[in-house]
């Protein structure tokens, strides 16, 4: 036996020595497309030679290699959604190395039009094998009104991805707990990249560039995160002058410049304020958030780059909803009891990253890619409810604190030696420290501080064999000092004629950082409050995944996943263990386990002047913790039956369109208590009883809220006369536009989100979100 396998392993070793020494007597071309424009790397593009009868595309990077080129002469095309494509011809010497850049420039659209099936120009992963892969490119972001120019708001309309509560920015994805999901912005983790007062992301939507979504079943590559992969890219600059929008309204402003500097340098500037003046004069509160974007990029060639990125943010919230309660009392004819009611948000947090970005070609099937960053957050948040009902006073209340600094120095190669073979490897280290508090009903339920430290490596090799294309990769992780974990990961892809694939994935992914749940405790969570695992074994999921992508015709594609999601370990906090208990906020970290599933059917393309996608959902997820129901299985918090979505965009006239967004969804599960626990307290001072109440029920998630339903309308106009041309003349803009969105158009049906004991138990007040329709109106100004 051992002498068959040497004779085997020899045989292999000199086939591979055969096909490397062939292959070297062969041509090689390989090269970087960027955009004419803007000089930014294009993703995804095609590049085909007629005389080999194939072709190749470019990577992550924009970089491309097609090595065993075996004529003279050859006629490449290089072609890109969206873009004008190019010929080229070559002359090859015997086994000549050629490398060439590449410029691809835009074609003409027509104002408001949304091309669904656009590609970005950063994507991650590979987006031949990945599987439950989507993306959103700034031109359908635009097309949802209700979105707002917000990437958290539009992701919410694809498949899979649902909020995680009705006020938050949170993304519950495929029925997994928000701190589950991996965010990056250019590559840099980030923690809790949201604002306040307009539940969306921090992310200035004319900074971006493309948002990917890779909702399960993603390649070694990525790690730390047990759910999903968000990664926001933003425009590195415009190397043909100075370009940018200025957009101000009552209650934001936006100014966005990208602009050369030199030859070979471009940058970009990009800042937003908002003041919300509405909010400040109903609930007379002092709010605002901003958040900055600046980066710089120089190309010392075509075959090196440097970037260097930094983002900056901060909220500062104060609301005390009395007021509105007032006017609820006088309302429904309950003055005296809402009266004395009150609930306050006191918010204040802040995110700031830097980072640099070095990629170069090494040879011509040789990339490399180094990364260092910094990404930080700090949270303190407070919440209260207070009841003042004949001298007696009901008050409960939270105060979460939390701090995160991550610094991270990371590096990749990609090597081609065939075009039919392609390595990736990498390495990444990362050093935290986690800060974290908590109070409940003004009890210290626990602080800690820790600086762990995490090392990861990865490598994949992906092989084309025909229509099969198959991709294999192993995770290695060490946390602190536990062991080293390994995390397989397999992808595979067939093409079955012109039309159809079908795609499979597995993969086992460890998560050693978690987040503390506090839905129950706050009355609606805003933010992950992250947390390192402690000499206990990294949460723990396995991805299955099969699907199908069908193409109609050149603009119409309809896909199908279906998905299971072993959730073999979780963990979540019982923050109300008492503290002679477990005093330590480690200790009152509880395991359970899980699983989640379900189906997801996608359309998007386009048919005469109408453009869009339409999504339907089915799944169920469910977890089990032995102190909650003493093991049993229950519904999750996030766990919704069916949703059905839709954005659509009809245009018009050149400089006229409308786009409209549409979701009907089943509720989440809720606890509707059914007893009260109470806690006293006497105040000195003012002589009062203070009672803090707790309320409790039999039955986790035992009641399913209402469906909800949502449609919203916008218009986008370029404005060529009246007051939006004025001001265009006025400032030197290029151009102007007018857009009008009408929000909840659907406000006569009320979408309960909450039910609110009152009265002791004896009542039960509906909370919804959608109690009138809104408008809003504004120019946007672009040089």
């Amino acid at each position: 036996m051992p002498g068959n396998f040497k004779r085997t392993y020899c045989l292999l070793f000199g086939l591979l020595f055969l096909s490397i020494t062939a292959s070297a007597q062969k041509s090689t071309l390989s090269g970087i497309i960027t955009d004419k424009t803007t000089g930014e790397t294009l993703i995804g593009a095609t590049i085909f030679i007629q005389s080999e009868g194939s072709g190749t595309t470019t990577n992550s990077n924009g970089f491309f290699s097609f090595p065993g080129i075996k004529t003279v002469n050859v006629e490449v095309d290089y072609s890109f959604i969206g873009y004008e494509p190019k010929t080229e011809n070559y002359t090859f010497g015997k086994g000549e190395k050629k490398f060439v850049e590449i410029q691809l420039s835009p074609s003409d659209v027509e104002i408001g039009q949304v091309d669904v099936i656009e590609q970005g120009r950063e994507q991650l992963g590979d987006k031949q094998v990945e599987v439950s892969h989507h993306t959103l490119t700034p031109r359908e972001i635009q097309a949802i009104p209700v979105a707002r120019n917000d990437v958290f708001k539009a992701m919410r309309y694809m498949p899979g991805m649902e909020p995680a509560e009705p006020f938050s920015p949170l993304l519950s994805v495929r029925g997994s707990d928000p701190g589950e999901n991996l965010i990056m912005l250019d590559g840099v983790t980030m923690y809790n990249p949201y604002h306040f007062m307009s539940s969306s992301g921090i992310f200035n939507m004319q900074t971006v560039k493309n948002v990917d979504m890779m909702l399960g079943g993603f390649g070694a590559a990525y790690g730390g995160r047990n759910a999903a992969v968000i990664n926001i890219s933003t425009k590195d600059g415009n190397n043909s002058g100075l370009h940018g929008e200025v957009h101000p309204t009552t209650s934001e402003t936006k100014v966005f410049l990208e602009f050369p500097v030199g030859e070979k340098t471009t940058m970009m500037v990009a800042a937003r304020a908002n003041y919300d003046l509405i909010g400040n004069f109903m609930m007379y509160s002092n709010n605002y958030f901003y958040d900055i974007n600046l980066s710089l990029t120089h190309r010392f060639s075509p075959r090196h780059r440097f970037t260097l990125k930094y983002f900056g943010s901060r909220d500062m919230t104060n609301i005390d909803f009395n007021s509105i309660y007032k006017y609820m009392g006088n309302t429904i004819g309950m003055q005296d009891y809402f009266d004395d009611m009150s609930l306050k948000w006191i918010n204040n947090w802040d995110n700031n990253i830097v980072t640099g970005i070095w990629k170069s070609v090494l040879a011509h099937n040789l990339f490399f890619k180094a990364q260092a960053y910094g990404s930080f957050h700090n949270a303190d948040n407070f919440t209260e409810m207070v009841m003042n009902v004949e001298d007696v006073v009901f008050d409960t209340s939270t105060r979460l604190k939390s701090k995160v600094n991550d610094w991270c120095i990371k590096g990749s190669l990609t090597y081609k030696p065939f075009l039919w073979n392609e390595i990736n490897a990498g390495l990444e280290y990362n050093t935290y420290t986690f800060a974290n508090g908590s109070e409940v009903n003004a009890i210290d339920y626990g602080s800690a501080q820790r600086s762990p430290f995490q090392l990861s490596a990865y490598a994949e090799d992906k092989l084309t064999l025909g229509p099969l294309q198959i991709r294999g990769g192993i995770r290695a992780s060490k946390f602190e000092n536990g062991n080293w974990n390994w995390e397989p990961r397999f992808n595979a892809v067939a093409q079955i004629g012109d039309r159809v694939k079908i795609k499979a994935a597995w993969g086992k992914y460890n998560q050693y950082i978690i987040s503390m749940n506090t839905q129950e405790f706050e009355f609606n969570q805003f933010l992950d409050y992250y947390y390192p695992l402690d000499n206990k074994l990294p949460g723990l999921s396995y991805h299955y995944i099969a699907g199908a992508d069908v193409t109609i015709d050149r603009q119409n594609t309809i896909s199908l996943d279906v998905y299971y999601k072993d959730i073999a370990r979780t963990y979540t906090f019982d923050l109300l263990i008492d503290q002679f208990e477990a005093f330590a906020l480690t200790d009152k970290i509880v395991a359970g386990s899980g699983k989640s599933y379900g189906m997801e059917l996608l359309w998007k393309g386009r048919f005469g002047k109408f453009s869009g996608w339409a999504s339907y959902s089915l799944s169920k997820s469910t977890r089990s913790f032995p102190h909650i129901m003493n093991g049993q299985e229950y519904d999750f918090d996030y766990d919704r039956r069916h949703s059905f979505k839709a954005v659509m965009n009809y245009q018009a006239t050149k400089r006229i369109s409308y786009s409209a967004s549409f979701i009907a969804q089943s509720g989440v599960p809720r606890s509707v208590e059914n007893t009260m626990q109470m806690f006293y307290m006497y105040e000195p001072l003012t002589g009062e009883m203070i009672y803090s109440p707790q309320y409790v029920t039999a039955q986790k998630n035992g009641v399913r809220m209402p469906w909800l339903l949502y449609l919203d309308f916008g218009l986008q106009k370029k404005v060529v006369s009246g007051f939006g041309k004025d001001l265009s003349d006025f400032f030197g803009a290029a151009e102007s536009y007018l857009t009008v969105n009408v929000y909840n158009a659907l406000f006569f049906r009320r979408n309960i989100l909450y039910y609110i004991p009152a009265g002791g138990l004896e009542m039960l007040i509906p909370m919804g979100d959608n109690y009138f329709p809104m408008v809003s109106a504004g120019y946007t100004l672009k040089f």
